[in-house]
């Protein structure tokens, strides 16, 4: 996480990109995946069906010249509202997630920002086996685009419901940004629908209480005790510290987390590789959807010099401005490269960004290239304040990130990471590092040295 605001990119000589004239550089950009959505719970008037492959419902709601349906193929002027939205929504949602759109439907589908923020885009998926050698859940009728010297390892296609306490890979977190974040996060805020994750962020009543967390521990020890904060969302992670060179890549698109306000919220919405504990060495590569910078894309490295780190170390955070029409409230393709010596950042198969030599260099900071394994994290949190990340002042809840997918890519020179028996991990993988306080089997180790037995 980065706790310095968004200035614009130093040391990355293409800052600002056009994805109407960028082509793919060293990837290829991932097919659509789903099938079409159920039908909406309202109908309006009548009016013309759409292109030849545009799919209508029984009750998407209806523009004045098309109807939404099933899959959300709408005319020229087709608008849907939050229930048909939820039954299938269109355009660029709706056809990357399942829709299945005529080119009339695509071209002015009842989705885009509108429709895309109304419900949780996209059909119901059917899950099927995965290619061999790949773990994970796959949705039928799914091809894995290939990458250049990376083999894929694990997919999350979010086809059904998980079960966050029984997956033999993933899980949900406990803990929080803390201490700089005002969520807690907890599994009640991730759900699957539509073939999607979706995670909410909610401000109750009270906030959410105090209470242990096992996923952000202190010093030598498995827990520590987080005070009350006021709003709750969730994290999706892995189980272990088990990966590590290879191309992580997601899916997503953003909330819009004000309306009726004027002015920017606040929220990030990420894709992390973060190490547990942080407390004793904290390293983290991740991509930073951030409120207040709707059009850039963020990044951040980090990999102190030393050990012994329980609050923010600093690292090279920067932001690339993506401009033309481009909006993280929509869904796009992000990923990045990890290898021994670089990182190379994606958006929508276009390189953004690319630390070469072995460091990480932006907005006046710099990080050697992590080296250590770490865990994936997906989650959508708030920071405490308005220096950065835009105004929670502005926020209104509920509102929520959609996850259409997660790919990993395992580097075809890794020779340790993942372990196909993650218990098996090396001990100082595995200790002080469980997720939430259900993981009753987690394997506790403790460090020989580093902290009293």
């Amino acid at each position: 996480m980065r706790l310095s605001k968004n200035a614009a990119i130093v040391g990355f000589a293409t800052a600002t990109i056009s994805f109407a004239i960028l082509s793919p550089i060293g990837c290829s950009t991932p097919p659509s995946k789903g099938n079409p959505g159920t039908a909406g719970t309202s109908t309006g008037a009548a009016g013309t069906p759409t292109g030849a492959a545009g799919q209508t419902g029984a009750a998407g709601a209806t523009g004045a010249a098309g109807q939404t349906g099933a899959a959300g193929a709408t005319g020229a002027a087709g608008q849907t509202g939050a229930a048909g939205a939820t039954g299938g929504s269109t355009g660029v949602a709706g056809a990357a997630a399942g829709g299945s759109t005529g080119a009339a439907g695509a071209a002015a589908g009842s989705s885009g920002a509108a429709g895309a923020a109304a419900g949780s885009s996209g059909g119901a998926e059917t899950e099927t086996a995965c290619p061999t050698g790949v773990l994970g859940h796959c949705s039928a009728g799914v091809t894995y685009a290939p990458h250049t010297g990376f083999t894929l390892a694990m997919v999350e296609d979010f086809p059904g419901n998980l079960d966050l306490d029984t997956d033999p890979i993933w899980t949900w977190s406990d803990g929080g940004p803390h201490p700089d974040g005002q969520t807690r996060f907890n599994k009640e805020s991730i759900t699957f629908s539509g073939g999607r994750m979706i995670i909410t962020a909610t401000s109750p009543a009270g906030g959410a209480a105090a209470g242990t967390s096992y996923a952000e521990s202190d010093v030598c020890k498995t827990t520590t005790s987080l005070g009350k904060l006021p709003v709750v969302a969730g994290e999706f992670r892995t189980k272990f510290n088990n990966y590590r060179y290879g191309r992580y890549e997601v899916k997503l698109k953003t909330p819009t987390e004000n309306v009726g306000k004027a002015g920017d919220g606040n929220f990030l919405a990420t894709l992390f590789a973060f190490r547990t504990p942080k407390w004793d060495f904290w390293n983290e590569i991740d991509i930073e959807l951030e409120a207040n910078i709707k059009t850039s894309v963020a990044y951040n490295v980090v990999n102190p010099a030393t050990t012994g780190h329980n609050s923010y170390p600093g690292g090279a955070a920067g932001n690339v401005p993506m401009g033309n029409g481009f909006s993280i409230q929509q869904d796009h393709v992000y990923a990045f490269e990890w290898t021994n010596n670089n990182i190379v950042w994606y958006v929508d198969g276009a390189k953004v960004k690319d630390c070469q030599g072995g460091t990480c260099s932006a907005q006046g900071g710099s990080a050697p290239v992590p080296t250590k394994s770490a865990k994936i994290m997906l989650n959508l949190w708030v920071f405490h304040d308005g220096s950065a990340f835009g105004n929670p002042a502005n926020n209104t809840y509920p509102f929520h990130s959609e996850y259409d997918y997660f790919h990993f890519y395992k580097w075809d020179t890794e020779t340790v990471y993942p372990v196909a028996d993650p218990t098996m991990l090396p001990n100082d993988d595995l200790a002080f590092s469980q997720n939430n306080g259900s993981e009753t089997t987690y394997p506790q180790k403790t460090y020989a040295g580093k902290c009293p037995q």
